[in-house]
């Protein structure tokens, strides 16, 4: 006859579910604001963006969808939590419902949809095989061992080949929350945090040296035509910075807290959050393009790390005379700094599929531009 816990292990016990409330809530609450955000991102993407190519639509949609399960499905586990465990004996909730681990592997897949979007973009903007191959594979890496972690909640490990624990009936278990502490679990659970920020580094590091890059090669060209294109640059690279930031460092935390502190839950609301800003980080990639359409600026642009349709960036400055620069994939490219400039700007409107950038500097007023563009 089993023997009755004694009051010691029952504080514990209520005291480390009490722990898992207070923290699935505060994550919950970050998590649904976040996916407000991105519900709103997805929609002017939409609005904005009709001629983008079928790709960029799929990923976008792809993201929203993900998104949407993830938060459904913290719902659903603090839903079993708070309501149907109500009243239960605490070693209930000890069990993970099934709606957590499949939560835990749909962040692996954002992740890896989103790192693998940067990675093309690393490709389309430098061209560079090598840089783009290295995120890509990183992320592929990444994408495993995520899904071997989320399967590992499952499956009790005794033999060094993990996969042998597959064909043995006996060695499936029922997830419990003990089980995210285990040495096993937490290494794998490490590599996948670790390598995921160190990718987010490595993209980060790839954009803003390659925004760097086109920033210098604008130097020595005239103040008329570099203004606008150097304040478009600065602001990237400062985006790109923030993107690379955000994620990284709650990469970080999420990896810190969860080896620092194994039996304690402080690294939920990290894991809630990082997927929906691997989605925000994307759908503002993207509709950062209409932030640089209005009129207010000298030189005004349509910007994106993507391509797939035609983009065009036009600006006006007042001055006497006319004076107009166009970068368009065909025909003469211009200067040497142009030439590297015209693969920032990617598709944003319809058209024949080209990457162009068309920078116009002309003496007539934003008004009469319609007018001056039909002479």
């Amino acid at each position: 006859m089993a023997t009755a816990p004694s009051a010691a292990q029952v504080a514990a016990l209520v005291a480390l579910v009490k722990q898992l409330f207070a923290t699935s809530f505060i994550g919950f609450t970050i998590a649904t604001t976040l996916y407000g955000i991105s519900v709103l991102q997805a929609y002017l993407y939409y609005r904005n963006y009709p001629a983008d190519h079928w790709g960029l639509k799929i990923t976008v949609g792809l993201l929203w969808v993900l998104d949407t399960l993830c938060t459904i499905f913290v719902a659903h586990s603090l839903y079993t939590y708070f309501v149907l465990n109500f009243g239960k004996n605490p070693t209930v909730d000890l069990i993970i419902p099934w709606s957590f681990t499949s939560e835990k592997f749909l962040v692996t897949l954002i992740t890896f949809v989103a790192q693998c979007f940067y990675a093309r973009t690393i490709w389309k903007i430098s061209n560079s095989l090598i840089l783009s191959l290295f995120v890509g594979i990183l992320a592929v890496v990444t994408f495993a061992l995520g899904i071997v972690t989320t399967v590992h909640l499952y499956v009790s490990v005794a033999h060094v080949c993990f996969l042998l624990e597959l064909i043995n009936p006996a060695s499936f278990q029922t997830p419990l929350a003990t089980s995210i502490s285990a040495r096993s679990f937490q290494i794998l659970s490490g590599l996948v945090q670790g390598l995921a920020a160190f990718n987010d580094v490595v993209i980060t590091v790839c954009l803003c040296a390659w925004l760097y890059r086109q920033k210098k090669g604008t130097t020595g060209r005239a103040m008329g035509q570099t203004f606008g294109t150097e304040k478009i640059l600065d602001t990237l690279i400062l985006y790109a910075v923030s993107r690379g930031v955000l994620t990284a460092v709650t990469q970080f935390m999420f990896l810190t807290l969860n080896l620092a502190l194994p039996h304690a839950t402080y690294w939920m609301p990290f894991h809630q959050a990082v997927g929906k800003l691997y989605v925000n980080s994307v759908y503002a990639t993207l509709n950062v393009r209409h932030s640089f359409s209005e009129p207010a600026e000298p030189v005004n642009s349509k910007l994106s790390f993507m391509n797939g349709v035609d983009s065009t960036a036009t600006g006006t400055a007042s001055g006497t005379g006319a004076e107009t620069s166009n970068l368009t994939g065909s025909g003469t490219m211009g200067s040497a700094p142009q030439r590297r400039l015209k693969p920032l700007l990617f598709s944003a409107g319809s058209g024949t599929g080209t990457d162009s950038l068309d920078i116009e500097h002309t003496d007539t007023q934003p008004g009469e531009k319609d007018a001056a563009a039909g002479v």
